[in-house]
């Protein structure tokens, strides 16, 4: 039996994936990101975050990693 080779479209693969956030640990409060499927998928199977989302400003990579809210982690700061 020939094994089938299943493939994401490349519309579907850019489209906006709304991603769950890990609860953010300054106002444990959920949030969620909103990034394309095949960057999803592409951390998932370990791409490193930079390299997966390179257009994701830097505070929402980090929100979705840790949960921390852009906005938490500058109270965080004393910004």
């Amino acid at each position: 039996m020939r094994r089938k080779e299943t493939t994401v479209s490349n519309n579907i693969a850019q489209e906006p994936y709304v991603i769950s956030t890990p609860t953010c640990g300054i106002c444990n409060k959920d949030g969620y990101v909103e990034a394309t499927l095949e960057g999803y998928l592409q951390w998932n199977f370990g791409m490193l975050i930079q390299d997966a989302f390179p257009t994701m400003p830097a505070p929402l990579r980090e929100q979705l990693k840790t949960g921390t809210h852009p906005e938490c982690y500058q109270k965080m700061l004393g910004r």
